[in-house]
């Protein structure tokens, strides 16, 4: 996407925003049919469950509409709307402890962005992965499924994270570093 088509899609999305906040609710379905595909595949990979990520994306779709007179627009909508969906996904990760099935690992590690396991040993299994990746503390589990499974830049991510983008790159180094040492040993 060219930096016009951007500008004029941000344009719009103010105009949208604009409309709902006036009273025109009908309006809103414009920002949920272009992210909701987006924000339910980012979901999925955070909480590795489809139909949760669904309900998730609806709860952040809904919280957004109803908060939609806070937004502030010097940032952009999507970024304001996936920390919603973030913050509601955490919350119920804390609470049922969720533990990710070990096919779902497999499935989901990209094949176009594997630098975090390019020096695995094919023979390593899925189990192992799982328990690799479940130990990381959880800004580094969501640092690198953002990076990695959601191809999200740096500067997304520390906008939804609300962190410098420094602190971004600092926990992705940190994050790849524990899953060599946990898969490796001491390199």
């Amino acid at each position: 996407m060219d930096v016009n088509t951007k500008s004029m899609n941000n344009i719009a999305e103010k105009i949208i925003i604009e409309a709902v906040c006036d009273g025109d609710h009908e309006q809103y379905r414009h920002l949920v049919e272009r992210y909701n595909r987006g924000l339910i595949q980012h979901l999925t990979n955070l909480v590795h469950d489809q139909h949760n990520a669904e309900d998730i994306a609806q709860d952040a779709f809904i919280r957004a509409f109803e908060k939609i007179h806070s937004y502030n627009d010097s940032y952009a909508f999507s970024t304001w709307l996936y920390k919603i969906a973030d913050n509601i996904a955490l919350r119920q990760l804390k609470k049922i402890r969720y533990i990710t099935d070990i096919d779902e690992i497999e499935a989901l590690l990209p094949s176009d962005r594997t630098s975090v396991v390019d020096q695995a040993d094919q023979t390593l299994d899925s189990e192992t992965i799982r328990r690799a990746i479940n130990k990381m503390q959880n800004n580094y589990k969501r640092v690198i499924t953002m990076y990695y499974w959601d191809d999200m830049s740096y500067e997304h991510i520390a906008d939804i994270m609300d962190r410098p983008v420094g602190t971004v790159r600092t926990w992705l180094h940190r994050a790849k570093e524990e899953l060599r040492k946990e898969l490796y040993g001491r390199i």
